[in-house]
């Protein structure tokens, strides 16, 4: 995986954020397929939510792939959530009810 990419993208979901004026932009969640860590034991996933926010490209770890996806999930969810209380709950999925966004 390049330092400076998702990499391989292995799951996606969109949302939308709801601006001043009620209209939707798009916000895009892109989880990388697990990988194995090069300089340690384990596996890892790359995340990252484009659209809105910080943007930058995280990473979750775990034992094997099934943790590491995990973790990445996790992760996500807490990004979100903090992020979507920062902008007074104004971000949707339209798979969910109101206030959910479809993560752990």
């Amino acid at each position: 995986m390049k330092a400076d990419s998702v990499g391989e993208i292995f799951a996606s979901r969109q949302l939308y954020y709801l601006d001043q004026a009620n209209e939707r932009k798009p916000v895009t969640v892109f989880i990388s397929k697990p990988e194995p860590v090069i300089d340690a034991a384990g596996y890892e996933c790359r995340f990252q939510v484009m659209g809105i926010g910080s943007q930058r490209i995280q990473t979750a770890r775990g034992r094997d792939s099934i943790q590491a996806l995990q973790s990445a999930l996790i992760l996500v969810a807490a990004s979100l959530n903090h992020l979507n209380d920062r902008l007074g709950r104004k971000l949707v999925w339209e798979g969910g009810i109101k206030g959910e966004l479809g993560f752990p």
